[in-house]
């Protein structure tokens, strides 16, 4: 049988890259890719798609790379025995809906829920990590994340190009409109809105908390200290996130290197010698999460510092999104 598979925000980035991935987790007899470009009428709550709903009720799957605006829209057209892959954070903290990275809890597939929440990118890319380290326990994260300008969509990564590109001509930099300062040359807190003084996690920004409050969801342990701190450097695409873990065990630097080793989804780079550690430079366009710099703190037997590089369009989005389609096909 083939598969219909709609992709809905397939000019985006994410979207993009979707479809380009594709025939790497299904084989090209398996499946017919159904593009959707989507936007919603300004001041209308009407959801317009360049082919029309019947088509893409028609499909098998629907893996969404737009706005939490269209995936809430998208749900209310679903059909019986279609299944809906969101990117966006429209159902991440909902409970009914699994958040999942499947070499973490790819179990919550079995159930073959209709509705899958793919998670943040900076989450996805921490939980492949911590996951090495559940056995042992885990009693706290910290977590400081360089997040490339692709992360901020397709207008993002033409912003950081165009300002690299007058800094080389010796021009004026156009003035930022995607970010709130020039970032090219130059490193931001995280561009998303921060929490009010009112409001519980007052001061962290959204993406801060989302990185938060996923993590915790995906690891399943809903009460762990976790800290974030988002920052965005001026790399076109992979991010990078330094972090720092308190383990419920005093284990040698060589388990923990060896727990990492085995982890599903994590390639060691990891080489003190020659001062070689992941880089965004070599994550990028890769499906793993690169990582290394891994050391135990002087002061804190249980406290282990790492440092991990992934693509945030790839693991942090396409491939997880399609690795959790593969795994509701094969069933």
């Amino acid at each position: 049988m083939t598969l219909k598979v709609g992709v809905v925000g397939a000019t985006g980035l994410v979207g993009i890259e979707i479809l380009k991935l594709m025939p790497q987790f299904l084989r090209k007899s398996e499946f017919t890719p159904v593009g959707f470009a989507s936007r919603v009428r300004p001041g209308e709550n009407i959801l317009e798609l360049a082919s029309s709903w019947d088509e893409l009720r028609r499909c098998d799957y629907v893996l969404s790379g737009a706005t939490s605006e269209v995936a809430l829209m998208l749900r209310e057209h679903m059909r019986p025995n279609q299944f809906l892959i969101d990117n966006s954070s429209a159902f991440r903290m909902d409970p009914s809906v699994p958040l999942v990275v499947p070499e973490v809890n790819g179990d919550l597939l079995k159930a073959r829920p209709p509705l899958v929440a793919n998670p943040n990118c900076t989450a996805i890319l921490l939980c492949v990590a911590l996951a090495a380290f559940r056995k042992v326990g885990l009693n706290r994260v910290n977590v400081a994340t360089y997040q490339a300008a692709s992360g901020a969509g397709i207008k993002g990564l033409e912003e950081l190009d165009r300002q690299h590109a007058a800094l080389a001509k010796g021009e004026h930099v156009p003035k930022p409109e995607v970010f709130p300062f020039q970032l090219a040359g130059n490193v931001l807190s995280h561009n998303s809105s921060i929490r009010s003084g009112t409001s519980v996690g007052a001061g962290y920004n959204e993406e801060e908390w989302k990185v938060i409050e996923e993590t915790r969801k995906i690891l399943d342990v809903r009460h762990l200290p976790i800290s974030a701190t988002c920052i965005r450097v001026p790399v076109r695409r992979a991010h990078t996130e330094a972090v720092s873990v308190d383990l419920g065990e005093d284990l040698s630097l060589e388990a923990a290197r060896e727990l990492l080793r085995a982890a599903p989804g994590v390639k060691m780079v990891d080489d003190w010698e020659s001062n070689h550690f992941p880089m965004p430079i070599e994550s990028q366009d890769q499906d793993l999460v690169f990582v290394g710099r891994v050391r135990k703190d002087p002061s804190l037997a249980k406290t282990l510092h790492f440092m991990l590089s992934g693509d945030q369009l790839r693991k942090g989005a396409a491939s997880n999104a399609l690795q959790i389609m593969k795994a509701l096909v094969d069933g």
